[in-house]
């Protein structure tokens, strides 16, 4: 009966139709970016011999974060439902044309670089359509469970996308593994489309974009723990996301001597910790001090990475990847939770469109770790990146206190 009663708190936001049917699309859809990540990724490699290169098309996946703000003034405007369903569309395009390349046998790196940078674009939008609507479809005391919920369902695809992936690349080749990617995608497609219409009155209508990103700008210099949480974000996607992002195909050839079986292993395990570290935080009802509890991880997952820019064995690798991914999700979960709760509802999407341009920091901190990747290493690029991901969460949590002192 115990057990029951803590299955019914842990999974309570299924109880909402339209959630569930979010939550099986933005799983559906990680499933798919991730087979494709890993994919093109080893394709690159294999095909340039270049951490640089491997770099620069994991960069290229995240183009549309400078656009970030203006898909968050339209994500105010206009329905997010069906803004929704219509870039995971042009995903499912962008993922065929790659598929009938494959399967002509003409599919080469300039191919990979301009899809990608499409796709890019959309993904981008795609972040800050879907956490406008978590907002739109939970409020209060569940929130925290819908948000890690949602955190899991990415963290089962990041053990699920390169496993698969990279199986299906070893064992059956380029085309039929695309091909899954495709009917995944399509999927995803389905599962949003059935989302019902959410009622809700647009904001930021009667002034022009960049009236309207003038007053988000203004409103996140006023909410200093806004303003903190944004930081952070960027933070972590400089220097702590280029590892699972990009670099971890060199750390799986080069350092480890595995091929993309291995590469999916050491990606499946990452994703197991994320998957525990979700589960933990969908368990808990309430969170005290989660500013505080925000920066602690932040400074332990660098640790973690830290540590595994040391290794040089297979199987302990596994286990650190496991721990560090247990600590990424505390970090992720709890600051995707304080920047809803903070936030005020009529500048949601605005303010998500500046989060997703934190991802910004990504493409950067890939293009800089395959350039120094390239020059003195994958472990020492990853240990510079660890070490200067502490120092900063610390001069954050310096210099904006409020975040620290958050209940």
């Amino acid at each position: 009966m115990v057990g029951l009663l803590g299955a019914r708190v842990f999974l309570r936001s299924f109880r909402g139709r339209d959630f569930r049917y979010l939550w099986a699309s933005d799983a559906l859809q990680g499933w798919a970016d991730q087979m494709e990540s890993v994919v093109l990724g080893w394709f690159v490699l294999t095909e340039t011999d270049s951490p640089f290169l491997v770099g620069l098309f994991a960069a290229l996946r995240f183009t549309g974060t400078i656009f970030a703000p203006f898909f968050g003034v339209l994500a105010d405007r206009r329905d997010r439902r069906r803004l929704l369903m219509l870039i995971r569309v042009g995903f499912t395009s962008l993922a065929l044309v790659i598929f009938f390349l494959a399967l002509l046998d003409r599919l080469q790196v300039w191919h990979v670089f301009i899809l990608v940078g499409l796709a890019g674009m959309g993904r981008a939008f795609d972040n800050v359509v879907r956490q406008a609507l978590l907002g739109d479809l939970v409020q209060g005391e569940g929130l925290m469970n819908a948000v890690a919920l949602t955190r899991i369902a990415r963290d089962i695809t990041q053990m699920i996308g390169p496993l698969v992936g990279g199986f299906m690349l070893d064992n059956a080749g380029l085309a039929p593994t695309y091909g899954l990617v495709v009917v995944v995608h399509l999927t995803a497609v389905f599962t949003s489309w059935r989302l019902r219409a959410i009622p809700r009155v647009p904001t930021g209508t009667a002034i022009s974009f960049l009236a309207n990103l003038a007053h988000t700008f203004r409103y996140v210099k006023r909410q200093e723990v806004v303003m903190a949480l944004l930081l952070m974000a960027f933070l972590v996607n400089l220097t702590a996301f280029p590892l699972n992002n990009g670099l971890m195909p060199v750390f799986a050839r080069d350092v480890l001597g595995s091929g993309p079986e291995g590469l999916g292993i050491l990606l499946g395990a990452y994703a197991v910790g994320a998957f525990l570290g979700s589960g933990a935080m969908a368990a808990v009802k309430r969170m005290g001090r989660p500013g505080k509890f925000l920066v602690l991880s932040s400074v332990g997952w660098h640790a973690g990475l830290l540590v595994f820019s040391a290794s040089q064995w297979f199987v302990p690798s596994l286990g650190i990847l496991v721990v560090t991914g247990i600590i990424q999700s505390f970090t992720m979960v709890s600051m995707a939770l304080l920047l809803l709760e903070v936030t005020d509802a009529d500048v949601r999407g605005r303010v998500m469109g500046l989060r997703s341009m934190a991802v910004y920091g990504l493409p950067m901190g890939l293009l800089v770790s395959g350039a120094l990747a390239d020059s003195l290493g994958a472990p020492l690029a990853l240990a510079i990146n660890a070490g200067l991901g502490m120092v900063l969460t610390a001069l954050i949590a310096l210099s904006l206190r409020k975040l620290w002192l958050q209940t």
